[in-house]
């Protein structure tokens, strides 16, 4: 369990790492672009592309480092219904949001296909379907989590089931 937990803390760094370095890249591209054009009449051909695949990027990891229960939700039926109920309830939602996110990684991955096919460019020399790869991880990634919730209860749940 222990090597679990460690695994987990150091997947949490690399995300908000990724995140941290996307977001950095992201705004100093943009306040170039802004001053190159207002100032020097001038800009990078590649940066408007990159900042909007950088945008999707920290979208996907974002969405994905949330997990499962730092997502928006409604829940309207649970906050009437008794506790058991209220799990269930979840579990059954966070059921079909895995099945949602499990979809849309598997037919992300045709898109990606192709755009690899076609040869699409993306921002650049970088194709498109190289930009698009986190479309299929970020939702694999969230899918099986939303799947693992759905199956074990939370911990704070599952210590307050215990005798």
């Amino acid at each position: 369990m222990i090597v679990l937990n460690d695994v987990a803390r150091a997947l949490r760094r690399i995300e908000s790492g990724l995140l941290v370095a996307l977001l950095l890249a992201m705004i100093g591209v943009a306040v170039y672009q802004v001053a190159a054009r207002n100032l020097f009449d001038t800009g990078l051909t590649w940066g408007d592309g990159m900042v909007r695949v950088a945008l999707l990027w920290i979208t996907m990891i974002g969405a994905m480092a949330a997990g499962p229960d730092g997502h928006i939700r409604v829940d309207v039926v649970g906050r009437f219904a008794s506790e058991r109920t209220a799990r269930r309830l979840a579990r059954v939602t966070n059921l079909f949001t895995a099945m949602l996110c499990l979809a849309l990684a598997w037919y992300s991955i045709t898109l990606i296909g192709y755009d690899y096919a076609d040869g699409t460019p993306g921002f650049g020399a970088v194709p498109a379907w190289i930009c698009e790869l986190v479309i299929p991880v970020a939702s694999g990634v969230m899918g099986l989590r939303y799947l693992i919730s759905s199956v074990k209860p939370p911990l704070a749940q599952a210590l307050e089931e215990q005798p």
